[in-house]
């Protein structure tokens, strides 16, 4: 394990984790962590042995379950000749996961880039949250976080995938971290699939249920007042031999196969509401949505409508029933794109659709903590377990810093914000000037489009 680790011949450490030997420098170890600072400061000339090395070795601990580094004395001979076999401390075989925690760790105090999938992408949560705890350990927090951040990233889509598949344990290492990624992209998941994961719901902290609860509350009442407006939508069209500006808004409910279609469409329509198919749905109305926005033969297709008519029609009635309709259809598709809009990094074309929406995010003033300038962090929340590394960085921290050869991490509060945080919902589907929130406003749009198409319809059911 340590073979994959670099050695380096001017190191003036050696910390042996058996079988892996490790060669540092003091400067790096006492930059990065204060727990090794504290450690190797209080030495002196003490533990250096004979190479002119510190000797630290990994020995158990009750209270630590990835062991402690302790100095070991160049002084002590017990180790050493038969005379003292009799007193001789037993070698521990620490297990690969131990020593591969501790290779990551050194790796991210070296700035490179620690081995999260080992074994499967499975155990990158649980490798997180060993490093988290190793890292609180050695109240080493400010170099570990970023650089787990970083290393997740660098797993591609499949990290995304990881979250989607658990964003509730997810959001609990986002939070402990207090890295703004990872907290945004599960939020995203947990809000869309709120009614699937409520019997899950109660493992959240308080502080974070209670955002997440409340985002989809807002997420809801968004839904019924499109609902609404869906169920009251006409299309309109300038009445033939009327002037452009006195008849443009004439609802176009005087013609008989537009009204059949209006009336047919909201049958339908509340009958999907009725059977809970919508926003109260498991899926938080994510498949309704979605034929909606496809329109054409997803939904109300011709054999659905010959099964639900009360009434035999003719095959012209049903002809101009189902292109009405379509007009109908494709008025409505205009409400539901803003639903449909992807706000995660998840790659639904090259992981597979998401059975719930993820239109609803989270905003940068929104995040349950406050990240001050100097890079330390703080919740607002009195009950929530904080690490103990959060404390204002000396001035001798600083001088450490200034020894390393090594290049420091660009950030240390693991920060990495969404592309867009302005807006609740994007309006990449809808023209610059539309208003998402104004419900009214959608679905007016193009609204002498099928103008047309109404004309043709009502010379044929004449010439009928």
């Amino acid at each position: 394990m340590g073979s994959t680790f670099p050695q380096f011949s001017d190191g003036d450490v050696n910390i042996i984790i058996y079988e892996d030997v490790y060669r540092l420098h003091s400067t790096v170890l006492k930059a990065r962590s204060r727990e090794l600072r504290d450690l190797l400061s209080s030495l002196g000339s003490y533990g250096i042995g004979h190479f002119g090395c510190v000797q630290l070795e990994l020995v158990e601990s009750a209270s630590h379950g990835y062991g402690v580094l302790e100095v070991l004395d160049p002084n002590d001979q017990y180790r050493y000749g038969p005379m003292y076999m009799r007193l001789q401390k037993p070698i521990i075989m620490w297990p690969p996961d131990i020593r591969l925690l501790w290779t990551n760790m050194f790796k991210i105090l070296y700035g490179l880039c620690p081995l999260l999938d080992q074994g499967g992408l499975q155990n990158v949560l649980s490798r997180c949250w060993e490093l988290v705890n190793l890292a609180d350990c050695l109240r080493a927090t400010r170099a570990v976080f970023p650089a787990i951040v970083e290393a997740l990233q660098g797993l591609g889509p499949h990290f995304y995938a990881l979250i989607a598949e658990d964003p509730i344990n997810w959001i609990k290492l986002g939070t402990y971290m207090r890295s703004a990624l990872i907290f945004k992209e599960a939020a995203i998941h947990i809000i869309g699939n709120w009614n699937a994961l409520e019997d899950d719901l109660d493992y959240l902290p308080s502080v974070v249920h209670e955002l997440c609860e409340s985002k989809q509350a807002e997420l809801v009442e968004f839904k019924q007042l499109l609902e609404a407006r869906m169920l009251t939508y006409c299309p309109y069209t300038t009445l033939r031999g009327a002037s452009c500006t006195e008849d443009i808004n004439t609802p176009c409910v005087k013609d008989f196969g537009l009204w059949t279609a209006m009336t047919y469409y909201s049958q339908w329509f509340c009958m999907a509401v009725a059977e809970d198919r919508t926003y109260y749905a498991r899926d938080g109305g994510a498949a309704f949505y979605r034929a909606i926005h496809a329109g054409g033969d997803a939904y109300l297709d011709t054999e659905e409508q010959a099964h639900t008519n009360a009434f035999r029609m003719s095959v012209y009635r049903a002809k101009m029933l189902d292109k009405t309709l379509n007009i109908l259809k494709s008025g409505m598709s205009k409400f539901v794109s803003v639903l449909l809009v992807n706000e995660s990094h998840y790659d639904p074309d090259l992981m597979g659709e998401l059975p719930y929406l993820t239109c609803c995010k989270v905003d940068d003033e929104e995040l349950p903590w406050i990240t001050w300038p100097d890079g330390d962090w703080h919740v607002d929340c009195d009950e929530e377990l904080f690490l103990s590394d959060y404390e204002v960085v000396t001035d001798s921290d600083g001088d450490d810093e200034a020894e390393i050869d090594i290049t420091d991490p660009e950030s240390t509060t693991a920060e990495v914000t969404s592309a867009d945080t302005s807006e609740t919902f994007a309006t990449d589907t809808l023209p610059v000037d539309t208003d998402i929130t104004d419900v009214e406003s959608i679905g007016t749009e193009d609204e002498n489009k099928n103008a047309s198409v109404v004309d043709e319809d009502e010379e044929m059911t004449t010439a009928e």
